[in-house]
């Protein structure tokens, strides 16, 4: 009975969020086996952080194992707890198809993913939901990690996706890892944890090493592809090349982007002023969903924030009812070859 609820609840969701006569790429189905791979992995990665003696239940009470802790040879910046334990719950599996569907972004489009370390459960959840949808994404991930995140040596973002696609709980994963924090060159971290760095990428077969966060944007940007070619740029963090070093880097709120928000841009100089991966992209018409300020966008869409105890995915459908995101403003349709955006 709970799960023919579950079932319910999330059609009465999909029809709220989605214009009407408009077709839903998820069904309960995919959005259930998000939900289960997600509680899979984290109760696996859990397993494995509580054998290796490197996690910490007072700062994980709904035991997802993706809370990292306060010191870490790969923190790049500070944290918020509360933040990484909303982040850290297969609720925001729900969100994400919803939201897509609110798009209208289907099988036939491209995504941009952009992630740090800083929230693995969220980035869990994108990625899973993307693939449970058969959603093709390019993704850039860094290595660096705010505290409480994926910033321990041994727990890292890169190495967790390894983790999972070993144990066919993630199929695709990052295709592109960087090292992320200040200018994505970990400025300021010791030379211990610079060396460390580096043989992590090592274990990667495509990473990048930027020289400036100028050239950071840049290669990101190659490695995404060309804005024409996406439906959506998806984000968790706040990655120095991705919110970039102006004003819209600092002002852009969380959630879906709407060209209304965007702040006037300053001139660049060098580093500073530099425009980053989200304005470059929202300028081009690419509609944006930004995951920060997690605890507010949380709260909005109805999840706990942050999670007391442990809970299922009947549990978290009982609870999820976001309200609809703004849509997103008229935006031209690019010029380049490719299905529209939103053509069905």
């Amino acid at each position: 009975m709970r799960g023919a609820a579950s079932v319910l609840l999330l059609g009465l969701l999909l029809a709220a969020l989605l214009p009407e006569g408009a077709p839903a790429a998820f069904s309960a189905a995919q959005v259930r086996q998000a939900e289960r791979r997600w509680l899979e992995a984290s109760g696996w990665v859990l397993a494995r952080r509580r054998a290796a003696g490197d996690w910490q239940e007072r700062l994980d009470p709904a035991l997802s194992g993706l809370v990292g802790g306060e010191e870490g040879l790969f923190t790049t910046s500070l944290g918020q707890l509360e933040a990484k334990q909303t982040a850290a719950q297969s609720g925001w599996c729900r969100i994400v198809a919803c939201l897509l569907d609110s798009l209208g972004v289907d099988g036939r489009d491209t995504v941009g993913v952009t992630l740090t370390g800083s929230f693995p459960g969220l980035n869990l959840a994108v990625l899973l939901t993307l693939e449970a949808g058969g959603i093709p994404y390019r993704c850039v991930s860094s290595l660096g990690a705010s505290t409480f995140g994926a910033n321990d040596s041994a727990f890292n973002w890169p190495r967790t996706e390894g983790w999972l696609k070993e144990r066919g709980l993630l199929r695709q994963g990052s295709s592109v890892i960087t090292p992320g924090g200040s200018g994505d060159r970990l400025s300021g971290l010791s030379l211990d944890a610079l060396r460390a760095a580096e043989r992590e990428l090592r274990r990667h077969e495509e990473t990048l090493h930027p020289a400036t966060l100028g050239q950071a944007v840049e290669l990101r940007e190659e490695a995404l592809g060309p804005p024409a070619r996406l439906a959506l740029l998806i984000n968790v963090g706040g990655g120095h090349p991705v919110v970039g070093a102006n004003d819209y880097g600092r002002q852009v709120p969380g959630g879906l982007l709407d060209e209304a928000e965007v702040p006037p841009e300053p001139p660049a100089e060098g580093d500073h002023g530099q425009t980053g991966i989200l304005q470059r992209y929202h300028q081009q018409g690419v509609p944006v969903l930004h995951f920060l300020d997690i605890v507010r966008l949380a709260r909005r869409w109805g999840l706990p924030a942050p999670p007391a105890e442990a809970v299922t995915p009947e549990e978290v459908a009982a609870r999820c009812r976001p309200a609809p995101p703004p849509a997103p403003a008229h935006r031209p349709t690019p010029k380049s070859p490719g299905r529209p955006r939103g053509a069905r």
